[in-house]
């Protein structure tokens, strides 16, 4: 069961795309990473992100990956599709949560409805929002903390971005290095790790202004220290910050400020060298995020402000446990990684609008009071009085997750005709929701008495827990839901260097997937015939996923390559749905008929996809200018779809096609000694392949919850002043408007074709955006003070709108989720 409240052209054929890359060519400087990074030397690392435009250079400093998981490579010889993060300028512009990555990157999309709850969509590959009672809702893009990955599909941890060498964004699917969930792309946080020979921290606070808002701080702080030279070190951080609420909320929860936000992190790590040849790992990553409220307001109101009854908000807790050892054989590397996830997630809404016709005169003539049925007379208009006068609705989820990983590969040296990896993956994954909904007053106000009747019950009186199976009296709705999880795979990557310039890369992954899933559902909206709603399913999938890649070097310092890669997600079990023939069962018998079901499917499959792509890497001008660019085309099959049916409830299937197809162009400019320019941008035709009815898509609709076109610039000035030295940027990100449905209308099924009956209820056009920042920082000796300023012109305001529906009479317009205001910031950094 769900509720309303969820976070929620065309290039032609691929010889256009191709054609479209090379007319583009240097007349477009669109990119990438400004920075400089060092190999994973953490002493080297950080003087690099110390310095990330070097003004005594004329060249850019070249930027190491490890995205291949092959070892440090260049980031211009790697022949994908990959960005860098500087993580210093990050800290330097006062940004740094997940959903600031978007801004350094193109066709990367995060939609933010609250404190770790991000959901990261890429190359135009998503079908709608996401739902938070659904365990079975797969990622598209996996999320790493060096070798975990960490990502729950619109739950990912919002880990600061702090303490990192770097953060890798690889776009396609990587599914044969990074297994299912990466069809469209994965993100890597690369660790900084502890130096054997040096020791030295940082400390550094934070304040900040937001407009409409309370104030920020943050404090945070590293060190390193060797224990034993050369052999053990230990590195720790810390990360302490408030972000001050700017949303009102104006109902009998009467909060300013409501939505403020606490953060607690921190992570040791420990690196152990007991000889030349074997190097181990292990780490402890702890985060807190209490939020006290939803990043939501509602658009009949006054701006950012709300109105509920109760209290809203999330509460996370993240540990992470790593142990990992890298030891030289000689004629590869073994590493083996091992990790277990602890975690604890808590989301809370208010969202009594949706219940307020539960508590209307339905005829009776009896006179509204406060304590008995019925509360009020049917309303004819919104009113704020009458809002505050309904109970709140307590919609409340609890999720527990534990996860256990373990890798083992073999990385060959470099150096000879063939550079290979090959390698063991195995997760268990446990995972635990908890649902409910209580509210006031239900089981003597609501309209289920006046319905019974007094002498429907046992001793003349509703009682949710004794008639529903509910987990207390005056509980609309209860349920569990049990996911446990196995995988195993295998896989194999390898390059051959067919000449200097030629290499040919081929690598295929096998996987098995088990899934037990159970689900009890009770509760005035769980039951039929006051029968609890139970469910228990069992799914296997295994099979095998390759990539293919060619890569020539025309000259050292332009490379061209193709890829074929194929991405797949896991299928998983579903929520049940109430058949019957009346009431609930009946809505939701004659909703699923209409699409063509008799019930709801116990289970679904995996979906796939195949992505092409052609890009280029150069570098030109002496090294001053990189260009790199890349064209997809997608196709995505059995695409996992969700119908959401007008009895509240709804289940996954395996339904229709699209097709994705795009462009991708970074550009990264020393124009001077002192001043770096970097763009990005992406151009993306994400549509429907055919009716989609399960999504009430139509052939050609634009897929929901991604924007046409993204554009990313920054500025890098660099240069010595007086004692110091002076670092000024400016940044401007750019995201056309983005739809929540494929269209605007309502859908059936007529003689199994898909017919629009009039317009949607919940579609809706999320606007354009214009994100505009700066900061200034200024070093002197082991001391930099900074100042900046994030969305400056106000140019991001609505990034999700849930519309109200069946209950819009008792709520004030949409529920809108809105991005921090105008911030400005102070900060001062010591280094010893």
């Amino acid at each position: 069961m769900t509720t309303s409240h969820h976070q929620t052209e065309n290039f032609g054929r691929r010889t256009s795309l191709l054609a479209l890359l090379l007319a583009s060519g240097a007349s477009l400087a669109l990119v990438a990473p400004s920075a400089a990074f060092a190999a994973p030397d953490p002493a080297a690392a950080a003087a690099a992100q110390a310095a990330p435009a070097a003004p005594a250079k004329d060249e850019l400093t070249d930027i190491v990956v490890t995205a291949s998981r092959s070892g440090a490579e260049s980031l211009q010889k790697v022949p994908i599709a990959v960005s860098v993060v500087n993580i210093d300028q990050i800290t330097k512009s006062g940004q740094g949560n997940l959903s600031d990555l978007a801004k350094f990157t193109p066709s990367l999309s995060i939609t933010e409805g609250a404190p770790g709850f991000n959901k990261f969509n890429m190359r135009g590959l998503s079908t709608g929002g996401y739902a938070t009672s659904d365990t079975s809702d797969r990622s598209l893009v996996a999320v790493y903390l060096d070798d975990t990955p960490i990502s729950v599909q619109g739950q990912t941890p919002d880990l600061k971005v702090y303490d990192l060498e770097r953060v890798e964004i690889l776009r396609g699917p990587q599914g044969t290095l990074f297994g299912a969930g990466s069809m469209a792309g994965t993100i890597r946080f690369v660790t900084a790790k502890p130096s054997l020979t040096k020791t030295f921290g940082t400390a550094e606070a934070g304040v900040a202004t937001t407009e409409h808002g309370a104030a920020s701080y943050n404090i945070r702080g590293m060190i390193n220290l060797p224990i034993v030279s050369d052999t053990l070190a230990v590195r720790a951080n810390f990360y302490v910050g408030r972000d001050g609420g700017f949303i009102d909320n104006i109902g009998l929860r009467n909060k300013q400020n409501a939505n403020s936000n606490n953060t607690y992190q921190g992570r040791v790590a420990v690196r152990w060298t007991p000889s030349p040849d074997l190097t181990v790992d292990g780490s402890i990553t702890y985060e807190r995020s209490i939020a006290r409220g939803l990043n939501s307001a509602f658009s009949g109101l006054a701006p950012y402000t709300v109105l509920t009854n109760g209290p809203e908000g999330t509460d996370d807790r993240f540990r992470l446990y790593q142990l990992g050892a890298d030891y030289d054989a000689g004629f590869a590397n073994l590493i083996v990684t091992g990790a277990y996830t602890d975690r604890a997630i808590g989301f809370d809404a208010s969202v009594e609008p949706q219940i307020g016709y539960f508590f209307q005169d339905y005829g009776s003539a009896l006179t509204p009071q406060t304590n008995t049925y019925p509360l009020f007379e049917a309303p004819t208009a919104y009113s704020d009085n009458l809002a505050r006068s309904l109970p709140a609705e307590l919609y409340q989820i609890d999720q527990k997750l534990k996860d256990y990983m373990g890798e083992a590969r073999l990385v060959s040296k470099s150096g000879g005709p063939l550079k290979w990896t090959v390698g063991v993956f195995y997760e268990q994954q446990d995972r635990h929701l908890r649902q409910d909904i209580p509210t006031a007053g239900f089981d003597t106000l609501s309209y289920v008495n006046y319905f019974y009747g007094p002498f429907a019950v046992p001793g003349g009186k509703y009682n949710s827990q004794t008639v529903d199976g509910a987990f207390q009296p005056n509980d609309i709705f209860s349920g569990l839901q049990d996911v446990n999880e196995h995988q195993f795979a295998a896989y194999a990557d390898g390059t051959w260097h067919v000449t200097d310039r030629l290499d040919l890369t081929a690598g295929v992954r096998y996987f098995n997937f088990k899934e037990k899933y159970y689900l009890f559902e009770s509760g005035f909206y769980g039951v039929v015939n006051h029968v609890p709603l139970t469910t228990n399913a069992t799914l296997k999938s295994n099979g095998f996923n390759p990539r293919g890649n060619i890569s020539y070097k025309v000259n050292d310092d332009f490379l061209v390559y193709g890829e074929v890669a194929k991405g797949f997600r896991y299928g998983g079990g579903n929520q049940p749905v109430p058949i019957g023939t009346a009431g609930i069962a009946g809505q939701c018998a004659s909703n699923l008929a209409s699409y063509g079901y008799t019930a709801a499917p116990l289970t679904f499959g995996p979906d796939k996809l195949w992505n092409y792509t052609i890009g280029e890497k150069a570098k030109l001008a002496g090294g001053r200018i990189t260009l790199n660019a890349s064209a997809y085309y997608i196709d995505w099959s059995d695409v996992q779809t969700r119908l959401r049916l007008n009895c509240s409830y709804f289940f996954t299937d395996n339904k229709g096609k699209i097709t994705s197809k795009g462009l991708e162009l970074e550009t990264m400019i020393k124009a001077t000694p002192e001043l770096t320019l970097s763009l990005s941008g992406s151009i993306n035709d994400s549509k429907a392949n055919g009716d989609i009815p399960t999504v009430g898509a139509f052939d050609g609709d634009r897929t929901p919850y991604y924007p046409k076109y993204t554009a990313n610039f920054q500025a890098f000035y660099d240069r010595p002043v007086g004692h110091g030295d002076l670092h000024l940027q400016l940044g401007y990100q750019y995201q056309s408007s983005q739809n929540t449905t494929f269209n605007n209308f309502s859908t059936t099924l007529t003689g199994g074709k898909l017919t629009a009956t009039g317009p949607s209820q919940t579609f809706a056009v999320i606007p354009e955006s214009h994100n505009l920042s700066a900061s200034a920082t200024y070093n002197i000796g082991q001391f930099e003070f900074g100042v900046y300023g994030n969305n400056l012109a106000d140019g991001v305001t609505v990034t999700n709108i849930a519309r109200a529906t069946y209950y819009q009479v008792y709520q004030a317009g949409s529920r809108n989720t809105l991005a921090r205001p105008r911030t400005i910031g102070l900060r001062a950094k010591v280094k010893f």
